[in-house]
């Protein structure tokens, strides 16, 4: 089981991207896509199983937790 519950693009430059894993677990991933290197993969919790898309308060984390990866990218 693998399908896309959340996609965003950073600065132009990063793919951030929550996949379903499970019933009610997803991977967030973040990539450069300037250098195809994976910079965050963490597994994330999908409020409701998501059933109806993503819950407002999982995105939040998700995009808090691509902004501090692409921080610490850039440092």
């Amino acid at each position: 089981m693998s399908d896309t519950v959340w996609q965003s693009t950073l600065d132009e430059i990063y793919d951030c991207r929550v996949a379903r894993t499970g019933d009610y677990r997803g991977t967030l991933t973040v990539t450069d896509t300037k250098s195809s290197n994976c910079i965050l993969e963490r597994e994330v919790g999908l409020s409701y199983g998501s059933m109806f898309g993503p819950d407002m308060s999982d995105v939040a984390l998700w995009q808090d937790l691509c902004c501090e990866a692409v921080d610490r990218q850039n440092k």
